[in-house]
């Protein structure tokens, strides 16, 4: 099996924390890498600091664009990817040396997406905490591929996440990011993705992910105190639903909606802090 994996990272003034990012994902244990590193017209040093280690491996490859947001700069950086497999890693976080090791050895015949746990290090208040994405269950027999999908979505937030998750590069290059949007783009191309990959997705119950909570844009963090973004949300997903659904989709539907009233409330309180 093939194993050349592409990662995007989108890049925007987060010279304080690339370093350590780069360093994360060129120093993996899987050295089959392909590194592209999209920098969002940064204003910092950070585009300085990509094409410095570009210079230094040869597997980076360094683009520059103007400033067009997050989800643009990852869909550049899908227009180039070579690899067997996409991930996506913020620049501002990292990941343990093992992540892709780990995340492939996940795949089979019939696996869709690898997804991993996430250690979330919280830099306000100087905590930190393992949270693992546990599926709980299977798909059963009789269930649909977007009931269980919807069930994933119900039981934790890390489902999404566009990070996290090494995704087959054959599907994922026929999804995008809707430019237009400054939240949740990621659930949308998480749920596009799952339309199109064949099999389930595979779970590693390990945080390997590090996700420095606290460098969020003020925009980004006040996009999530706003409920009519989370009711957009809503409704993108009752598309991608369909027309008709089943009973069981219809539940794990509104228990999402329920788990997303919970979370408008605690990104309306973390506001206030």
């Amino acid at each position: 099996m093939s194993s050349k994996i592409s990662v995007i990272v989108p890049i925007y003034n987060t010279a304080k924390y690339l370093e350590n990012c780069l360093d994360s994902i060129v120093n993996q244990t899987h050295k089959d890498l392909e590194i592209i590193l999209v920098d969002d017209g940064s204003t910092d040093e950070s585009g300085k600091i990509a094409d410095t280690y570009a210079k230094k491996d040869k597997r980076i490859k360094v683009i520059h664009q103007k400033n067009a947001g997050q989800s643009a700069a990852r869909n550049h950086g899908l227009k180039s990817v070579t690899g067997d497999y996409i991930s996506f890693i913020d620049s501002d976080d990292f990941i343990k040396p093992d992540y892709y090791e780990k995340l492939l050895h996940t795949y089979d015949n019939n696996t869709s997406l690898s997804v991993c746990g996430v250690h979330y290090k919280r830099l306000r208040t100087k905590t930190a905490e393992d949270v693992y994405i546990n599926p709980l269950r299977t798909r059963k027999k009789n269930e649909t591929k977007k009931a269980y999908i919807l069930y994933l979505l119900a039981i934790d937030g890390r489902m999404y996440s566009s990070v996290n998750k090494l995704y087959q590069a054959k599907f994922a290059k026929e999804c995008h990011f809707d430019e237009s949007l400054n939240f949740a783009e990621d659930t949308k191309f998480v749920l596009d993705y799952l339309n199109l990959a064949d099999g389930e997705p595979h779970f590693v119950l390990e945080a390997l992910y590090i996700y420095n909570f606290g460098t969020e844009t003020s925009t980004i963090r006040s996009a999530a105190t706003k409920w009519e973004n989370w009711q957009r949300q809503y409704q993108d997903l009752k598309t991608w639903l369909g027309p008709r659904p089943t009973m069981k989709e219809k539940f794990w539907l509104h228990t999402v909606r329920a788990r997303w009233r919970v979370s408008y409330i605690r990104s309306k309180r973390r506001a206030k802090q």
